[in-house]
């Protein structure tokens, strides 16, 4: 599929579900011009946010540590997840913004094949089966990296071009002080929209804190 093929049709996709378009917004990269990240590096970023979610969600901060440690994943965290894991004291509003994070993994994951399919965010994702492949103790990601199937460019860039268009939507309904449109999860397309630009390299951007998801 073409940029302006995929353009058009994450148009009608936003036209179906009465979401505003805006069709100043450009087409993005061809499949020609975007190399998606390695197994590898997928299945790190996973792990990672993994980590940060766990521990958002209450568990054991030194279980977690000291796994990042043992399988050589603390150089895989961004700034960002090294202050919040390594801090002394994780506030709530800390543990909130890293919770929603976990919508970054449920898209990664069906980028990695871990889950069959993938509708428009409309609430938050439910994890309980991918997390199922995730390391239960300490053991090593076996189990993860057996189940990898990773997704094609051009299925992935479809998800790409349709979430960029739908977070503009999501910001200008909050700049307009509105709801976000269609029953969109507006933190749920923020953080796909992330998801999907360092798995495409935007901008060859490899610090998961800065990949950008301008509008």
């Amino acid at each position: 599929m073409s940029p302006e093929q995929r353009k058009e049709a994450s148009e009608l996709e936003l036209h179906k579900r009465g979401i505003r378009i805006n069709v100043q917004l450009h087409v993005i990269e061809s499949d020609e011009e975007v190399e998606l990240r390695t197994p590898v590096e997928l299945m790190q970023r996973m792990l990672v946010l993994w980590v940060v979610t766990a521990v958002a969600a209450g568990g054991d901060v030194a279980h977690y540590r000291s796994y990042l440690e043992t399988h050589g994943l603390k150089a895989c965290l961004s700034a960002q997840e090294q202050a919040f894991l390594f801090a002394d004291d994780i506030t709530e509003e800390l543990r909130t913004q890293f919770l929603q994070r976990q919508e970054a993994l449920y898209f990664l994951a069906w980028a990695a094949g871990l889950t069959d399919k993938l509708a428009v965010p409309t609430q938050a994702a439910n994890l309980k089966q991918i997390l199922k492949l995730f390391p239960h103790a300490m053991e090593a990601p076996e189990r993860l990296q057996a189940a990898l199937k990773p997704r094609r460019k051009g299925q992935v860039l479809d998800w790409s071009d349709l979430l960029y268009r739908l977070h503009w939507a999501v910001r200008h309904a909050h700049i307009t002080g509105r709801d976000a449109p269609g029953n969109l999860n507006a933190d749920a397309v923020r953080e796909w929209h992330q998801a999907a630009n360092w798995l495409c390299q935007y901008e060859e951007e490899n610090d998961w804190d800065k990949v950008s998801t301008e509008t």
